[in-house]
């Protein structure tokens, strides 16, 4: 499995504006080759939001990650953010055996 994980850094006023945006972005791809789940999370503590798309593999985003791009790209970031995202491309790695711990 492969995550593609953003954190998002909202202003206060714009919070709708860029929680609606991230809900269309995770679900532009939906239906499409290796996409398995999206969700959008808000973080209590820091108000920050978590956006999270899991595929089959990191070829499956890279062919697909267009449609969630195209559903976003007139959204004002820049405006409705405090600084940049961060994103992460995460690999799921499997677990060691106990013995091995």
């Amino acid at each position: 499995m492969f995550m593609h994980m953003s954190i998002h850094y909202p202003k206060d006023k714009y919070k709708n504006q860029l929680i609606n945006s991230m809900q269309r972005f995770k679900n532009a791809p939906e239906g499409s080759k290796g996409f398995i789940d999206g969700t959008v999370l808000d973080d209590e503590n820091t108000g920050r939001f978590v956006g999270m798309i899991k595929w089959n593999s990191k070829e499956n985003l890279e062919k697909n990650i267009h449609l969630a791009t195209e559903a976003v790209k007139n959204d004002n970031f820049d405006k409705w953010e405090s600084q940049h995202p961060e994103s992460f491309y995460l690999h799921e790695q499997g677990l060691l055996p106990s013995h091995q711990l």
